[in-house]
């Protein structure tokens, strides 16, 4: 099942109104040209009037070798400004994108921000989408994309999310990349809702060539993953994040590391396909520590992959203690299932395991808290 043929391998290479310029107050311009064009550096513009670091500022200078006065870039700034764009956020935007300082107000900016509040979104919405994806506003003609991704996505946040990963999401072609790759991925089994969660969780996969997906969805398949089950669309983000020939060097690792069966991981990858991703000394160290630590056997895991996600330190760790203690003390039955105790959020494992003893076990919650900080927990079993 796991053992993929070589045609497969190469499927996973490497996935209110606002205002116009015109209504700006003359003196906000005067306010921002602060450097003569006499004297004009652009590291020196870059670092001093917009707020970049010196490396960021030398990174950003190569984009703008034709940049020989502060006009513009202060007209930009001045723009930005006047819409409710901080700072930090043109800072962000000049790192970004520094073509972004050689914009036409009238010409590009303008038009540009009021198609973007036509698509729906609000100043604010602008500033942060400004400040992750400058190109926008650079070239203008990618709206009717992130429109497309807006609707897609389903609200401006998961968007955010999405382009402050990758910006290429908005160079690549929607009707021969992006929607033939949609139209497939329909046939394979995913709802839009499922290709909108692969979108969020890899933003390029979209963008790969629809020769690429349908190698990368088969290599789901191989892994067992049914196509109806919930794990499918984890499934293919998996195989989407390893590298050409991993996937069987995983597989190996996994059963050696588990100590399991290729049936066992098989298990286990249908129930969590993101074990796949796990690095190497991460699975050793946190099934060690279930193994030796715990006394939990390679069937208790794999039936239980999702045991492996947790935070060794801050965890798995403080959480075994405070139930070893438990039950030392036989304020707790012995059977209190170990994945029962780790998977709550923190108030529910709280009030279950730490609340009930405040009385009977005063310094439990306490070192409890020293354990999930990093120190040594004081608790005598």
């Amino acid at each position: 099942m796991l053992r993929l043929g070589g045609h497969l391998l190469p499927a996973v290479r490497a996935a209110s109104p606002l205002p116009a310029a015109s209504s700006l107050p003359l003196h906000r311009f005067f306010l921002f040209s602060t450097t003569p064009a006499s004297q004009f550096v652009v590291e020196d513009y870059l670092t001093t009037s917009c707020g970049l670091t010196p490396e960021k500022a030398r990174r950003a200078s190569r984009y703008l070798p034709s940049l020989k006065s502060p006009d513009n870039p202060d007209a930009v700034r001045a723009f930005l400004a006047g819409i409710g764009v901080s700072k930090a956020e043109v800072a962000a935007a000049i790192s970004r994108d520094p073509r972004v300082l050689c914009s036409k107000v009238d010409i590009t900016l303008t038009p540009c921000i009021a198609q973007l509040r036509d698509v729906g979104l609000s100043p604010t919405q602008i500033s942060r989408l400004i400040s992750i994806a400058p190109t926008i506003v650079v070239f203008p003609r990618l709206i009717p994309r992130l429109a497309f991704y807006l609707s897609l996505l389903g609200s401006y946040d998961n968007l955010h999310t999405t382009l402050s990963r990758s910006m290429y999401l908005l160079t690549q072609n929607l009707e021969r990349v992006v929607k033939p790759n949609m139209v497939f991925l329909r046939q394979s089994g995913l709802t839009d809702s499922d290709i909108a969660k692969l979108l969020l969780l890899a933003p390029r996969i979209l963008t790969l060539e629809t020769g690429r997906i349908k190698e990368i969805v088969a290599c789901a398949d191989m892994l067992g993953v049914p196509r109806s089950s919930a794990m499918f669309k984890y499934a293919i983000v998996a195989v989407y994040n390893i590298s050409p020939g991993k996937i069987n060097a995983r597989s190996d690792f996994l059963k050696k590391a588990l100590g399991c069966s290729e049936a066992e991981l098989g298990i286990a990858i249908r129930r969590l396909p993101e074990v796949l991703n796990f690095s190497d000394g991460r699975v050793s160290r946190v099934v060690d520590f279930l193994k030796t630590e715990v006394g939990l056997d390679a069937k208790y895991i794999v039936h239980r992959p999702a045991v492996l996600c947790y935070s060794l330190p801050r965890r798995l760790m403080p959480r075994h203690y405070v139930l070893k203690t438990l039950k030392a003390k036989s304020l707790v039955e012995k059977d209190v299932d170990f994945f029962a105790a780790v998977t709550p959020k923190e108030k529910v494992f709280t009030k279950r395991f730490l609340d009930p003893y405040k009385d009977s076990f005063p310094g439990l919650a306490d070192a409890y808290a020293a354990a999930c900080a990093g120190q040594v927990p004081v608790i005598q079993p």
